[in-house]
């Protein structure tokens, strides 16, 4: 990311702030955060947790599954610096995690590039999911999203798991680039398949049910009761909406959806601000905390000896670029 994308990010998060505060009015939103309590903080954190410990195994199971051998800690670290680019549109910053495996333990980027678009298919089918769960308590907005959404993940998965959309690597612009790009379907096709699906699924299933909780502990600790089958659908609604908005992090639209979805389940104005401020920090910032330590820890080690690590045979098997 360069340092001017950087900076419009920190604007728009900072204007995403100030504009919440000024709309649930700063001293009733400062009431709210000061009197919230610190069990109910380490809970949504350590929820959080759960969400990335998931997910973490999701990646190791399709590491393993693809026969794709990396030492523990660099793939840890790896997952973890990807949470980083939770801040790029869609996620779409992830990518980041092909090319780290590549200079850490010489693994071609094609190789891993499955890994990475097979992870956001399944959250977004894990996310839709969970939104279904309170089908009738969200919104007509709301639901048409998830109908566009449901649609479009169908036709991906249909072209993933057939070869309709093999012409698509004769088009001359993308000829060049066809070895590697029939390299990563090809992984795609193994992860779509049933098995290794299924099991995607229910880790981000469970993964995104966990953030989920965090929303309704916030609440909890808020003193603004709303039952946990609608919290759980209002965080992955929004959590939708957010995605389709294409802004960095999901901003505004999660945020706008959320806000709005919270007061119609009668939230006060300053409960339902707070209660969205104090869950995208621990959901969103938290993420990005996390993954830019990891990001400088990735920094220091030595790619040399990380392949060192991973094994001769290894190091030999994708000699590849």
């Amino acid at each position: 990311m360069t340092s001017k994308r950087l900076l419009l990010l920190i604007l728009l998060t900072v204007v995403v702030f100030v504009g919440l505060f000024s709309y649930g009015d700063f001293r009733d939103i400062g009431g709210e955060l000061s009197r919230f309590p610190l069990v109910h903080l380490l809970a949504t954190l350590g929820l959080a947790l759960v969400n990335y410990a998931l997910r973490f195994l999701r990646w190791s199971y399709y590491l393993h599954f693809l026969k794709i051998p990396v030492p523990f800690v660099v793939s840890a670290l790896v997952f973890l610096a990807g949470l980083a680019m939770a801040i790029t549109p869609g996620k779409a910053g992830e990518l980041i995690k092909s090319y780290l495996l590549r200079d850490r333990v010489g693994v071609p980027v094609a190789e891993t590039a499955p890994v990475v678009v097979m992870e956001r298919l399944t959250d977004v089918i894990s996310v839709v999911l969970l939104a279904l769960l309170g089908l009738a308590l969200l919104p007509l907005s709301v639901l048409l999203v998830l109908a566009v959404v449901l649609v479009l993940i169908s036709v991906l998965v249909a072209l993933i798991v057939t070869q309709k959309g093999d012409w698509f690597f004769e088009v001359p612009l993308i000829r060049r680039w066809s070895s590697g790009l029939r390299t990563s379907v090809a992984g795609m096709r193994q992860l779509a398949s049933p098995r290794p699906m299924t099991v995607a699924v229910i880790l981000g299933a469970g993964a995104w049910f966990s953030e989920g909780l965090a929303l309704w502990v916030v609440l909890e600790g808020l003193d603004a009761h709303v039952s946990l089958l609608r919290a759980l659908s209002i965080y992955a609604a929004a959590t939708l909406v957010g995605a389709v908005s294409a802004l960095p992090g999901g901003l505004v639209g999660t945020e706008g959806s959320m806000l709005a979805m919270l007061q119609q389940s009668g939230l006060t104005r300053g409960a339902a601000t707070a209660g969205t401020l104090l869950v995208r920090l621990v959901t969103l910032w938290f993420a990005v905390a996390l993954g830019l330590v990891a990001l400088l820890c990735l920094n220091r080690m030595r790619p040399g000896l990380v392949q060192e690590q991973s094994g001769p045979d290894h190091a030999a098997l994708h000699a590849q670029p």
